[in-house]
């Protein structure tokens, strides 16, 4: 069987930026898959299992992302991050908005 590889540009869409908590959810949603899965921000890139890899993407409002996941079930991986991107992650938003 050949592996998938997917690539997706996302945008940032929390006010907040890509910090701590949907952090946390993405290395959570990771270690269901067996796929390798990189996020990029211009020219640093991180391994999407790694909470501190994903931190020095620096991801601000509005930034753009490149994903890119490689092997077997990427494509579902890639489905998954995607929603999650998409959503601006409502309920991380709900918890920040707390300290407001």
């Amino acid at each position: 069987m050949q592996e998938s590889v997917c690539r997706q540009i996302v945008t940032v869409k929390m006010k907040q930026g890509l910090h701590l908590r949907p952090i946390s959810e993405i290395v959570r949603m990771t270690r269901d898959y067996t796929c390798d899965f990189k996020i990029s921000n211009g020219d640093r890139s991180a391994n999407a299992r790694e909470v501190y890899d994903l931190l020095e993407l620096q991801a601000l409002p509005e930034t753009e992302l490149v994903l890119e996941a490689v092997g077997d079930d990427a494509t579902k991986l890639m489905e998954e991050i995607v929603q999650f991107f998409e959503s601006g992650y409502k309920k991380f938003e709900e918890v920040s908005d707390l300290s407001d």
